[in-house]
């Protein structure tokens, strides 16, 4: 645990990390009770949808506006005024509740304002890890980040259901409110600007560490101040970003067959109920923290690009093993091996990316590729849905393999992802 505790000991980053750990698991509690909320005002099945739908749906709107925000402003003060905005519309609705004049329209409403601002976090924490972490210390930095939100996904429904059953689901989305502000407090609190936004592009001894100058992208074009065209280009113009950020569209689109196939074979091969579903969930998250943690622990020698790449490969080679229809034991070990194994591509990826994006253009560059990839789950869930439209598992099985597999193997043998033991993608 060294390396976790070194960066803990980071005053800045410390405070970054459990502001927006605390902040996460808030969010893990908060949809559980917007749903519930609506199911008891009668909401129906296609209400409980479009909720889901609006939750995530303006991402793609949000995202494109975010990335110049960052870039424009100090990242902290973005991320801070984010999460008000955020802690200020949760707040609304325990306050709407109280006063007896909560309506419908009202959750959708919450709903659409936490999807349009969320890409803020999520491009914005990134950017600011840059300025805080050394280029040593990135992948557990970026292990830890992934940790956050494993964590919100395993604990706050957990939470969020016990409470709502207890004290109601108004006094949930009250905690919630409750844990923006505190994010809000972690990140005043920190030193402007950490350590002058240059962290990542030197090692610990303080000598460049083959990260282009500011100002100058990867392949030596000038990097323009403004606008998203200079990102795209950027982007188009990084072989190795291009690859690992189609692996993950790619990832995501399985992702989202992987959540419609777990519930139905439960139901129609194990003959199970939802505590079994309930389970099997827990374990494949139980999966994404061992390998982060792991991950995150490890000082990694070997080609970031290409351990990406045995990972993928590897996680569709277990994912075969579902075919043979096991019992819910040997399947939970699948989910768990998939879950560790599937994980390491954040952490590493992310890593990669801190190494190659100009730091003038960081706040751009996460918004975009972290839109783009975040876009793809709903394809799965529709993939999955016509996959499975003649009641056959199998075929949506061998799908979800293909996905992780195929980019998997593409990656293996890819220029671009590291040629050596000790290569990093943009020294290849």
């Amino acid at each position: 645990m060294r390396r976790y505790l070194d960066l803990l000991r980071q005053r800045d980053f410390a405070l970054l990390w459990g502001g927006a750990t605390i902040s996460a698991v808030g969010d893990g509690m908060s949809f559980v009770a917007l749903l519930w909320l609506l199911i008891e005002r009668g909401g129906t099945a296609a209400d409980v949808g479009w909720l889901a739908a609006i939750n995530t749906a303006p991402v793609i709107i949000g995202g494109l506006a975010t990335g110049v925000i960052l870039d424009a402003f100090d990242p902290r003060r973005v991320l801070a005024a984010d999460n008000a905005l955020r802690g200020l519309a949760v707040a609304s609705v325990p306050i709407a509740s109280a006063l007896g004049v909560l309506t419908t329209a009202h959750l959708f409403v919450v709903a659409g304002i936490y999807g349009l601002l969320f890409m803020t976090s999520a491009a914005g924490i990134p950017s600011l890890i840059t300025r805080l972490i050394r280029r040593d210390d990135l992948t557990t930095a970026n292990a830890m980040e992934s940790l956050s939100f494993s964590l919100s996904g395993l604990i706050g429904p957990g939470i969020a259901g016990l409470l709502i059953a207890i004290v109601g689901a108004p006094f949930v989305l009250a905690i919630d409110a409750l844990t923006y502000f505190v994010f809000v407090g972690c990140l005043l609190a920190m030193r402007e600007g950490g350590r002058g936004g240059d962290a990542v592009e030197h090692g610990a001894d303080g000598a460049a560490a083959g990260v282009p100058a500011p100002g100058t992208a990867a392949t030596g074009v000038p990097a323009a101040s403004r606008g998203l065209g200079p990102a795209i280009r950027f982007i188009f113009s990084a072989p190795a970003i291009v690859a690992i950020t189609l692996f993950y569209m790619s990832v995501n689109i399985a992702g989202g067959i992987v959540t419609v196939v777990i519930p139905l074979y439960v139901r129609d091969v194990l003959h199970a109920g939802p505590e079994t579903f309930g389970l099997l969930l827990s374990v494949l998250t139980a999966g994404d923290l061992a390998g982060l943690l792991f991950v995150g622990a490890v000082y990694w020698r070997w080609p970031l690009g290409r351990s990406i790449a045995w990972a993928l490969f590897t996680s569709g080679l277990v994912l075969l093993l579902w075919l043979l229809q096991p019992p819910v034991i040997v399947l939970g070990a699948i989910l768990f091996v998939l879950g560790s194994l599937s994980s390491s591509l954040t952490p590493w990826a992310q890593t990669i990316r801190m190494r190659l994006i100009p730091p003038e253009m960081r706040g751009r560059v996460f918004a975009l590729l972290r839109t783009s990839m975040q876009s793809t789950r709903p394809i799965g869930a529709v993939a999955a849905g016509l996959l499975l439209s003649q009641g056959d598992l199998s075929i949506a099985i061998v799908a979800m393999a293909l996905l992780f597999a195929v980019p998997g193997f593409i990656g293996i043998w890819h220029p671009a992802l590291g040629r050596g033991p000790t290569a990093d993608p943009e020294r290849a």
